[in-house]
């Protein structure tokens, strides 16, 4: 398995390009507030990941990845769903992750 700052550069470096391609290109209208759900996507996705993934503090990036991936989802979606409702249902999976991830470190 490859270390996490390595990985985690390759993503945020590829996300950022390819946010400035769409941008550059006229495919999407520039919205400043949707800008960290470019970043935060991809690397919150990467981070949940590699945290399931990983035998060291897999409760630690789990967890992080999932609020990374609840900003961006609030960035992207705040003009359809309101940001309070996405930062309940963020709690939620978090404790529920943080419950899946106790009970498989324990075993």
């Amino acid at each position: 398995m490859i270390r996490y700052g390595v990985g985690a550069l390759a993503i945020l470096a590829s996300s950022i390009g390819i946010a400035l391609i769409v941008y550059g290109a006229g495919l999407i209208e520039l919205d400043i507030l949707n800008i960290p759900s470019w970043i935060f996507g991809p690397f919150g996705a990467y981070t949940l990941i590699y945290g399931i993934l990983s035998q060291k503090d897999p409760l630690y990036y789990s967890i992080w990845g999932t609020v990374m991936l609840g900003i961006a989802f609030t960035s992207a979606f705040y003009k359809l769903i309101n940001p309070v409702i996405i930062l309940g249902v963020l709690i939620i999976i978090i404790v529920i992750l943080g419950l899946i991830i106790r009970g498989k470190v324990r075993k």
